[in-house]
């Protein structure tokens, strides 16, 4: 299966904020887009990675990892010398921890009905 990793508003400076700071990678399968990552730059020269996705009939596939390694990559080249931070599911944690992230805290999501 020949998947691009498509990556978009990448800068290789530190953005300002007052322009954009935020970029990512989408993943195209046939000309069709089947998942995607992004990043924020916040002060202190930190970066969070944001939310992901990938279509569910495209899940365990490799999708999410090709996704990853495309970011790492680009923060390792451009950014190796700032802080990463994310907020993951606990599906993701261990995938996370594999990659040198630690634990910090556990978040709880609550939700007011309509």
């Amino acid at each position: 299966m020949k998947i691009d990793i498509i990556g978009f508003r990448l800068p290789t400076t530190t953005p300002s904020p007052a322009r954009h700071s935020s970029c990512g990678w989408v993943a195209v399968y046939h000309g069709k887009e089947i998942g995607w990552c992004n990043m924020t730059f916040l002060p202190d020269n930190i970066i969070k990675f944001e939310d992901a996705f990938i279509l569910p009939e495209f899940r365990g596939k490799g999708v999410y990892k090709m996704l990853w390694d495309n970011r790492m990559n680009y923060v390792n080249a451009h950014f190796g010398n700032y802080k990463l931070i994310s907020y993951c599911k606990p599906s993701t944690l261990e995938f996370y921890k594999k990659r040198g992230f630690i634990e910090k805290e556990v978040i709880t999501l609550v939700e007011k009905p309509a």
